[in-house]
């Protein structure tokens, strides 16, 4: 057993105890409304306790102004199961997910929206916490970059995880409605940058600051695909040997492979060779383009740089980094005679998708050209036979 000093101090109830040489303030006192004295340990000098404060903090148990040392654990214990049982969103959001299982229907998308858009805003508070202020400034922030479907969609979500926890009574029903916003009638707005605005984009590329960002920008602009899921791209997808590239997760819920130009290749392989010579969390990252701490990038990262590029090269300011080179993309390879198939695979477009509607007035453009080149087609074989 251990041996221990008790060392009485000027204050009544309050004293020392040392064992293996350190020292522990005590106090002696009976709570109000009892007979029965109680010994509580405070700390150590160490921690900082002293007499003085040790005589304060007697006083104020006595009188009922501090708790206990057995109330302070059942507060603790109390405060923990309390936060234990709190259904927060995060929460409601597994136990949605684990309901549907793999059965919901776009559950990939699903899964982006509210990684993306609901978790860190909303992720850790209840439903009942919940304000109408905090979902209209998440829909003033998503509409800067966003079209009022994808803002629509993203609130819908919200609202179908809250409707399943009430649902399941996990939670207790809004006492308001949260609002869509309507459908966007610019929703089929083109946003396709001219030549002049892509070659300044190409020139501020190539001597961006950040060169990590401007290999990122330099692969959607000139891939055509999604930022979301250039951040998500994998070393282990890529092979700069046979020149191919993997995009999993992507919004048609399917992993898609794709071949590589010789330009992305010349831009994957400057990426590389970056990181190599990169500080080691990004050097030895799993990601193609990752953040300084060798996680996967935000998406707020590349809207902040787009929006600085954009303003650089004189873009228009409604421009949207999601939309802008995907459509200018799509826009150029319509008018070089693509068919739509071949585009809606470059872009990552679901079989079915929407976007021959979207694209519709540059397919016009290209069945022009399609027929200007078969003239030419012809016009040259009749050549060809006249000087045989």
């Amino acid at each position: 057993m251990a041996k221990y000093q008790r060392e009485t101090t000027q204050y009544p109830g309050v004293f020392w105890l040392t064992i293996q040489g350190i020292e522990t303030l005590y106090i002696r006192y009976k709570r109000p409304g009892t007979d029965k004295a109680v010994e509580e340990k405070l700390g150590s000098k160490a921690q900082g306790w002293t007499a003085p404060r040790g005589n304060a903090e007697r006083a104020k148990r006595i009188n009922g102004q501090a708790k206990s040392n057995a109330e302070q654990r059942e507060s603790r214990i109390a405060e923990r199961l309390a936060e234990e049982s709190r259904q927060t969103i995060d929460r409601l959001w597994d136990a949605y997910l684990e309901s549907k299982g793999s059965s919901l229907k776009g559950l990939v998308t699903d899964k982006n929206r509210y990684e993306l858009h609901l978790k860190d805003p909303f992720g850790q508070i209840t439903p009942e916490e919940l304000a109408p202020p905090d979902v209209d400034r998440l829909r003033l922030e998503l509409l800067k970059d966003h079209s009022n479907g994808t803002v629509r969609n993203v609130l819908e979500l919200l609202r179908r995880i809250i409707n399943f926890g009430v649902g399941q009574q996990l939670c207790p029903s809004l006492n308001w409605t949260i609002k869509l916003p309507k459908p966007d009638p610019d929703s089929e707005r083109i946003e396709v940058l001219t030549d002049e605005q892509f070659q300044k984009l190409h020139e501020i590329w190539a001597s961006y600051h950040d060169r990590h960002i401007a290999h990122l920008h330099q692969f959607i602009g000139w891939s055509g695909s999604r930022p979301s899921e250039v951040l998500k791209l994998l070393w282990v997808d890529v092979d700069l040997t046979q020149r191919f590239y993997i995009k999993r997760d992507t919004k048609s819920g399917k992993s898609l492979t794709f071949p590589m130009s010789a330009k992305l290749h010349s831009i994957l392989q400057q990426q590389r060779e970056l990181l190599d010579s990169s500080p080691e969390a990004m050097r030895i990252s799993s990601f193609v383009f990752p953040g300084p701490a060798g996680g996967q990038r935000k998406l707020h990262s590349y809207i902040r740089h787009f929006r600085r590029m954009r303003d650089l090269a004189g873009i228009p300011e409604d421009y949207r980094p999601n939309y802008c080179l995907r459509d200018t993309v799509a826009s150029r390879l319509l008018s070089s005679g693509a068919t739509l198939d071949e585009v809606a695979y470059q872009l990552g477009h679901a079989p079915g998708s929407p976007m021959r509607r979207r694209y519709a007035r540059f397919l016009e453009s290209a069945k022009r050209g399609i027929a200007d080149r078969t003239q030419r087609v012809m016009d040259e074989m009749l050549e060809r036979i006249e000087q045989s």
